[in-house]
Protein backbone atom coordinates (compact mmCIF):
# COMPACT_ATOMS: atom_id res chain seq x y z
CA UNK A 1 0.00 0.00 0.00
CA UNK A 2 1.31 3.54 -1.41
CA UNK A 3 0.21 6.64 -0.52
CA UNK A 4 1.37 9.37 -2.76
CA UNK A 5 0.23 12.86 -3.05
CA UNK A 6 0.48 14.79 -6.55
CA UNK A 7 -0.91 17.62 -8.38
CA UNK A 8 -4.42 17.06 -9.03
CA UNK A 9 -4.76 16.02 -13.02
CA UNK A 10 -7.84 15.50 -15.46
CA UNK A 11 -8.00 11.80 -15.42
CA UNK A 12 -8.76 12.22 -11.15
CA UNK A 13 -11.86 14.31 -11.88
CA UNK A 14 -14.61 11.76 -11.76
CA UNK A 15 -13.24 10.44 -8.02
CA UNK A 16 -12.46 13.59 -6.94
CA UNK A 17 -15.98 14.19 -7.79
CA UNK A 18 -17.62 11.58 -5.90
CA UNK A 19 -15.79 12.17 -2.86
CA UNK A 20 -16.36 15.78 -2.70
CA UNK A 21 -20.10 14.44 -3.16
CA UNK A 22 -20.75 11.68 -1.28
CA UNK A 23 -18.10 13.42 2.06
CA UNK A 24 -20.39 16.72 2.11
CA UNK A 25 -23.82 15.10 2.19
CA UNK A 26 -22.32 12.41 4.92
CA UNK A 27 -20.64 15.36 6.99
CA UNK A 28 -23.47 18.33 6.85
CA UNK A 29 -26.12 16.38 8.11
CA UNK A 30 -27.67 19.71 9.99
CA UNK A 31 -29.15 21.02 6.66
CA UNK A 32 -30.80 19.51 3.36
CA UNK A 33 -27.33 18.76 0.55
CA UNK A 34 -30.16 17.35 -1.81
CA UNK A 35 -29.05 20.24 -4.24
CA UNK A 36 -24.87 19.20 -4.13
CA UNK A 37 -24.33 18.15 -7.43
CA UNK A 38 -20.73 15.96 -8.69
CA UNK A 39 -20.22 19.03 -10.54
CA UNK A 40 -20.46 20.88 -7.38
CA UNK A 41 -16.70 20.05 -7.52
CA UNK A 42 -15.53 21.82 -10.59
CA UNK A 43 -17.34 25.41 -9.65
CA UNK A 44 -16.08 24.63 -6.23
CA UNK A 45 -12.52 24.74 -6.72
CA UNK A 46 -12.34 26.35 -10.04
CA UNK A 47 -9.36 28.29 -10.04
CA UNK A 48 -7.77 27.14 -7.06
CA UNK A 49 -4.10 24.67 -7.12
CA UNK A 50 -5.74 20.70 -5.99
CA UNK A 51 -3.00 18.33 -4.76
CA UNK A 52 -4.79 14.81 -4.64
CA UNK A 53 -3.48 11.97 -2.24
CA UNK A 54 -4.05 8.09 -3.39
CA UNK A 55 -3.55 4.88 -2.49
CA UNK A 56 -1.94 2.19 -5.18
CA UNK A 57 -3.53 4.68 -7.71
CA UNK A 58 -7.19 4.87 -6.11
CA UNK A 59 -7.81 8.55 -5.61
CA UNK A 60 -9.03 8.85 -1.62
CA UNK A 61 -8.88 12.03 -0.78
CA UNK A 62 -7.86 16.25 -1.51
CA UNK A 63 -6.88 19.45 -0.84
CA UNK A 64 -7.28 22.31 -2.55
CA UNK A 65 -6.66 26.06 -2.07
CA UNK A 66 -6.66 29.72 -3.20
CA UNK A 67 -3.32 30.50 -3.61
CA UNK A 68 -3.22 34.35 -4.37
CA UNK A 69 -4.98 34.94 -0.68
CA UNK A 70 -2.98 31.75 1.06
CA UNK A 71 -6.70 30.55 1.53
CA UNK A 72 -7.07 26.15 1.76
CA UNK A 73 -11.02 26.16 0.58
CA UNK A 74 -11.38 22.03 1.25
CA UNK A 75 -9.71 18.86 2.85
CA UNK A 76 -12.05 16.00 1.90
CA UNK A 77 -10.72 12.57 2.53
CA UNK A 78 -13.23 9.31 1.32
CA UNK A 79 -14.93 7.94 4.24
CA UNK A 80 -13.14 4.63 3.94
CA UNK A 81 -9.77 6.18 4.43
CA UNK A 82 -10.44 8.68 7.12
CA UNK A 83 -8.61 8.40 11.14
CA UNK A 84 -5.37 7.30 8.83
CA UNK A 85 -3.04 10.37 8.75
CA UNK A 86 -4.53 11.07 5.03
CA UNK A 87 -5.77 14.39 5.99
CA UNK A 88 -2.69 15.84 8.14
CA UNK A 89 -0.31 14.30 4.64
CA UNK A 90 -2.56 16.74 2.60
CA UNK A 91 -2.14 19.67 4.82
CA UNK A 92 1.51 19.45 5.47
CA UNK A 93 1.77 19.15 1.49
CA UNK A 94 -0.54 21.92 0.86
CA UNK A 95 1.01 23.99 3.30
CA UNK A 96 4.82 23.72 2.04
CA UNK A 97 3.30 25.72 -0.88
CA UNK A 98 2.04 28.34 0.98
CA UNK A 99 3.55 31.37 2.82
CA UNK A 100 2.33 31.43 6.35
CA UNK A 101 -0.30 32.89 7.80
CA UNK A 102 -2.80 30.51 6.03
CA UNK A 103 -6.19 30.85 6.45
CA UNK A 104 -9.38 28.59 6.64
CA UNK A 105 -12.72 28.84 7.10
CA UNK A 106 -15.29 26.00 9.21
CA UNK A 107 -18.41 25.81 9.59
CA UNK A 108 -19.25 25.45 13.44
CA UNK A 109 -21.19 22.72 13.54
CA UNK A 110 -18.23 20.64 11.63
CA UNK A 111 -17.44 19.65 15.13
CA UNK A 112 -14.79 16.55 13.85
CA UNK A 113 -13.04 19.24 11.84
CA UNK A 114 -12.69 22.03 14.26
CA UNK A 115 -11.06 19.27 16.28
CA UNK A 116 -8.76 18.06 13.19
CA UNK A 117 -7.72 21.67 12.52
CA UNK A 118 -6.67 22.38 15.81
CA UNK A 119 -4.79 19.35 16.31
CA UNK A 120 -2.68 20.10 13.68
CA UNK A 121 -1.69 24.04 15.40
CA UNK A 122 -4.49 25.83 13.49
CA UNK A 123 -6.28 28.46 16.09
CA UNK A 124 -9.71 30.76 16.15
CA UNK A 125 -8.92 33.99 14.39
CA UNK A 126 -12.57 35.10 14.27
CA UNK A 127 -16.61 33.79 13.58
CA UNK A 128 -18.80 34.64 10.96
CA UNK A 129 -22.15 33.83 9.82
CA UNK A 130 -22.53 32.46 6.29
CA UNK A 131 -25.67 30.92 4.18
CA UNK A 132 -24.57 27.56 5.23
CA UNK A 133 -24.30 28.50 9.20
CA UNK A 134 -21.85 29.78 11.61
CA UNK A 135 -18.37 29.62 10.66
CA UNK A 136 -14.87 29.69 12.04
CA UNK A 137 -11.91 31.85 10.50
CA UNK A 138 -8.64 29.49 11.33
CA UNK A 139 -4.94 30.38 10.61
CA UNK A 140 -1.86 28.55 10.62
CA UNK A 141 1.06 30.16 11.10
CA UNK A 142 3.55 27.85 10.34
CA UNK A 143 6.08 25.78 12.86
CA UNK A 144 7.48 27.87 15.93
Amino acid sequence: MTLKIAESQSDYLPALREIYLQVRQATFTWFDTSHYQLTSFDTDTKDEYVLVASIDDVVVGFVSAYMPENFIHHVYVHQSYQKQGIGKMLLDAMLTKMKPPAGLKCLQLNEAAIAFYKKYGFVKRKKGISTEGIYLLLEYAGEE
